[in-house]
C-alpha cells in the first residue's frame, strides 16, 4: 500500500516531458537574450552630444531600471529552481 501512495505523488512521464520541454524553451530564451555588443552599442548611442531629452532619459532610465530588476529576479528563480530541484531529487 506504501509502493501505491507513493506513486500516486510522483511526477509522470508526461509531467517529466513538459517540465523538460520548459527547461529547453527557458535554456533558449536565455540564449535569444542580447549579447554584449548589443550593450555596448548602446552605450555609444548614449554618449552622443544632443542623444535625448530629460524626459525621454528618464523613460529610458526606467526602462534600465525595470531590465536590471527582472535579470536580477531571473538569477535568483534560476538559483533557487536548482536548490529545490536538487533537494526533492535527493541529490
Amino acid at each position: 500500500m506504501a509502493t501505491l501512495a507513493k506513486s500516486q505523488h510522483t511526477a509522470s512521464d508526461g509531467h517529466v516531458q513538459r517540465f523538460e520541454k520548459k527547461l529547453r524553451q527557458v535554456k533558449q530564451a536565455v540564449a535569444n537574450l542580447p549579447s554584449d555588443g548589443f550593450h555596448e552599442q548602446l552605450i555609444g548611442i548614449i554618449h552622443r552630444p544632443g542623444w535625448t531629452t530629460i524626459a525621454e532619459g528618464m523613460f529610458f532610465e526606467t526602462i534600465l531600471d525595470s531590465i536590471l530588476a527582472q535579470t536580477q529576479n531571473l538569477e535568483q528563480l534560476h538559483q533557487q529552481l536548482m536548490k529545490a530541484a536538487g533537494a526533492v531529487g535527493g541529490e
